[in-house]
């Protein structure tokens, strides 16, 4: 490690942290790969020095940062990739920000902007277009939900590891006796949900903006894709995405709106569906604190987001975007091919001609994929073996 620049400390190495790593290393930024599992497939990346944390919340994160940064020469710069690590983060950030250089929202706004009924009220109060919803915390919310329009989408305001073990990341009601039972069998677990108007159209009308606000009377840099397809289907992740500069025009200036009226530093992006009946968008999630896992697409397609925080951050200005071929990323090959199966319908619009990233596989750093998919595979085959007894 180039003991004469500043480090950048990646805390969190799964798809995301790792391509934070590979965008970083595009500028020869010292590095270091932060993660409570040290053998996951993503830490054998070949960038950056390994560390093993204690766990990637709570006191023990802190303490296990505040060492790293007593054995540095240099304050470094901290990229966060969890919403629960940018909790720890901004409830710690007097502290931290003595031996590390990050930018975070006020803790009230980071504290909202992470938790679905804290974005649904600031996106109210400012009449940015956010589809209708009831937040449900107990028996006396449900009779609200006979209000909405169904079909709807319900969503744990946050999540955690109880509610993952017995729950899907979201689901379509298409009642209010159904919205209704299944607050009932969730709220046990978790009491905080959101039940929110369902947006008609595929996994391919969802579109986003990844940021990075610099403050000071700077512009953010920004990015805008959309997704090709999401594993699982309708209610996950996305599987593969690609650029959709067509869009910028008009989701770029009302993302950086709807962040600058948060007092927004640092790390965010939005994700909006557009309603297959009217072609109008809706905001549907936003993230801040943290880049976003599909967060490589914008450096493949010539926008360095990571890179241009670790500029700004040490005080300078960073590289200028680059024009770039059209490249496609999929998070994974088993998932876009399970997404591929499942929804052949779904994606068309992306150039059948585009190079595809894989999240994982990279020539010049294949471990991460020589170590993931192999357990994925047999995970997959196992998973099915015992569904079928």
């Amino acid at each position: 490690m180039n003991a004469s620049r500043v480090a950048a400390v990646v805390v969190g190495v799964e798809v995301n942290g790792l391509g934070i790593l590979r965008s970083l290393a595009l500028g020869d930024v010292p590095l270091i790969a932060a993660d409570a599992d040290p053998r996951q497939p993503a830490m054998r990346t070949r960038h950056g020095r390994k560390l093993g944390l204690r766990a990637l919340t709570g006191s023990e994160l802190v303490e296990d940062l505040l060492a790293l940064a007593r054995s540095l020469d240099q304050r470094p710069v901290l990229f966060l990739t969890r919403d629960d690590t940018v909790a720890t983060v901004s409830a710690h950030r007097e502290t931290l920000a003595q031996h590390y250089r990050f930018q975070l929202p006020p803790p009230a706004i980071t504290t909202a902007l992470n938790t679905k009924a804290g974005f649904q009220a600031l996106a109210q109060q400012g009449n940015f277009p956010v589809p209708p919803g009831v937040h449900v915390t107990g028996e006396a919310d449900l009779p609200e939900l006979a209000a909405l329009p169904y079909p709807c989408a319900l969503k744990p305001g946050e999540r955690n590891a109880a509610y993952d073990r017995q729950f899907a990341k979201a689901y379509r009601i298409d009642s209010f006796t159904e919205a209704k039972d299944l607050c009932r069998r969730i709220l046990p677990v978790m009491p905080d949900l959101l039940v929110q108007q369902w947006i008609e159209g595929g996994d391919d009308a969802i579109y986003f903006v990844l940021q990075y606000h610099p403050g000071g009377g700077r512009s953010p840099l920004s990015f805008t894709g959309r997704k090709i397809r999401s594993w699982p289907a309708c209610i996950g992740v996305a599987a593969r995405c690609g650029p959709a500069p067509e869009m910028a025009a008009e989701l770029e200036p009302l993302t950086t709106r709807f962040f600058q009226s948060c007092q927004l530093e640092g790390w965010a992006a939005m994700e909006y569906k557009r309603d297959a009946r009217d072609g109008r968008f809706v905001m549907i999630e936003p993230s801040a604190g943290r880049s976003e896992m599909l967060g490589e697409i914008a450096v493949l397609n010539g926008v360095n987001l990571p890179l241009a925080a670790y500029h700004w951050l040490i005080g300078e200005e960073p590289p200028p975007p680059t024009t770039r071929p059209r490249t496609l990323w999929r998070r994974d090959w088993l998932a876009d091919t399970a997404a591929a199966h499942a929804q052949p319908e779904i994606g068309l619009w992306s150039p059948a001609d585009a190079p595809v990233m894989d999240g994982f596989w990279r020539r010049d750093d294949p471990l991460p994929a020589l170590y993931a998919y192999p357990q994925r595979a047999l995970g997959a085959v196992w998973r099915r073996l015992a569904g079928r007894s």
